[in-house]
């Protein structure tokens, strides 16, 4: 992390606000503010973000000819964090139009040279609501979410999804507000426990180097 404190950005994938999937990121951010993060939102549908182009077959090289729109700013929002929380209800099998569109906007970017190190090493959490009882719906964005986490080299802290479909009906589940909260929770002990290990691998280093210098 460049900064002491903990980013936390919510990119908020449905057209609704205080829809259910925003009401379910609130409580990770105030999960995540309650050990000392800081967090904001985004909601995507706010913002002119245009489909993918035409780009080049090597992600490495890579230009975004659309990037005259919104989705460069946004993206800067998203390289600056240390946490990215994905909340999104399934549409048509899958995450909403407005999370697909910034996910294959990230193409021209994720693997460039100058972007590639920046987009790696984050903590990653999803959020997704879905019309149907069964549980096994929510594995409609949390499962290839957990594929991107894996390319974008982060690390996948976990998940919340509830089945719910009236806007706003999420406030009276208080299992899932909880649990919201709790993932927020460990979101940010997860990043502090890993930068406190990198601390003291970085000083034991240091410890060796001093005591090499002072043996030759």
């Amino acid at each position: 992390m460049e900064h002491e404190t903990i980013q936390v950005l919510a990119l908020i994938g449905s057209p609704r606000k205080q829809g259910n999937t925003d009401i379910m990121a609130d409580q990770v951010l105030e999960g995540a503010k309650s050990v000392g993060a800081t967090g904001s939102k985004i909601y995507l549908d706010d913002h002119w973000v245009r489909p993918i182009a035409d780009v080049a077959d090597n992600s490495r090289e890579r230009d975004d000819p659309r990037k005259d729109d919104e989705f460069p700013a946004l993206l800067e929002r998203f390289l600056a964090a240390d946490i990215v929380v994905w909340s999104t209800p399934v549409y048509w099998q899958g995450a909403s139009a407005q999370i697909k569109c910034f996910l294959d906007r990230m193409s021209s970017y994720f693997n460039h040279p100058d972007y590639r190190d920046r987009f790696r090493g984050k903590a990653h959490a999803i959020l997704c609501t879905y019309g149907r009882p069964e549980a096994r719906h929510g594995d409609w964005v949390t499962e290839p979410m957990k594929l991107t986490v894996k390319v974008l080299r982060g690390t996948y802290i976990g998940d919340v999804h509830a089945s719910v479909y009236q806007k706003g009906k999420v406030r009276e589940m208080p299992e899932v507000l909880t649990a919201c909260r709790e993932l927020g929770v460990k979101a940010v002990r997860t990043l502090q426990g890993k930068e406190r290990c990198q601390k003291s691998l970085a000083a034991d280093a240091e410890d060796g180097a001093a005591e090499a210098d002072v043996r030759g």
